[in-house]
């Protein structure tokens, strides 16, 4: 009998608007500002640096490691909470949440940092008991077994009783199924098919 149930956020709660915004357009436009340049200029600089550290450090995927790198001295949370008009919900994701919720305990685990997660899930934000991030629980980039079971001994729960959801072939579906998790790929391009595929938050209430 399932007890637990945990979402990934970007690309299963809502989609890369927000992420995306941030990276590509927020964090150049404060470079420009900041150094008194057009915005194509830091635009080019910024996705330069990027290329430049990315997959060689786990600080690429922290934004307070970003904002000190480029100097830039505003409040990176209030920052970020003052965009989060891009948040970008998927169409049916209030619903199945609430109504999951009434079953079952829903938690979050995903590759974000806890605090960027709170800021792009505040809407539903009251539907999930914890939130779990690799890079801010155990610094590590990718949602291992290792720590689906660190997640299961912190709540005390067997991998038997929980479900999780997300859009990442290894991070959401191999490495809980390992453990005995009972998992589902969300694939929204349909490009896949199989019993734990499913196209939507939709689906997922008939598959638990």
């Amino acid at each position: 009998m399932l007890i637990v149930v945990s979402f990934d956020v970007v690309g299963t709660l809502l989609d890369s608007s927000f992420e995306d915004h941030v990276w590509n357009m927020l964090i150049p436009q404060l470079y420009a500002r900041k150094r008194g340049i057009n915005f194509e200029e830091a635009k080019e600089f910024i996705l330069r640096e990027y290329d430049n550290v990315r997959n060689r450090d786990i600080r690429w995927y922290l934004p307070s490691f970003w904002f000190k790198y480029f100097n830039l001295d505003e409040d990176l949370i209030g920052v970020f909470r003052s965009h989060t008009n891009k948040v970008k919900f998927y169409p049916e994701t209030q619903s199945v949440v609430k109504k999951l919720g009434q079953k079952y305990e829903l938690i979050i685990v995903s590759g974000t940092t806890r605090e960027i997660i709170e800021i792009m899930i505040e809407n539903v934000r009251h539907y999930f008991k914890h939130i779990f991030s690799p890079i801010s629980d155990g610094n590590e980039i990718k949602k291992t077994p290792q720590m689906y079971e660190m997640i299961c001994n912190f709540l005390t729960t067997e991998p038997n009783k929980k479900a999780h959801v997300g859009d990442d072939w290894y991070s959401d579906f191999l490495s809980p199924i390992k453990i005995g998790i009972k998992s589902f790929h969300l694939d929204r391009t349909r490009k896949k098919s199989g019993k734990f595929v499913i196209k939507d938050l939709n689906e997922l209430e008939v598959c638990l």
